[in-house]
């Protein structure tokens, strides 16, 4: 499991997404954010922290019988 930091900039009418950052733990994922957000001057970027698994990758098919 990854938990990416996603920088949201904010425009008129849409917005702009980007990953700032990635950890696979959750702690530092929090303390990544919150460093972020103390830094950040602008009023129009905002951070989140989104988790991310990645997909089951199918390596055969199951067979009946």
């Amino acid at each position: 499991m990854m938990y990416l930091i996603i920088k949201e900039i904010k425009l008129s009418g849409t917005s702009i997404y980007n990953v700032a950052s990635f950890t696979d733990n959750v702690d530092k994922a929090n303390d990544m954010l919150q460093g972020y957000n103390l830094i950040e001057k602008e009023k129009n970027v905002v951070y989140s922290i989104v988790k991310y698994e990645q997909p089951l990758k199918l390596e055969r098919e199951a067979t009946n019988g």
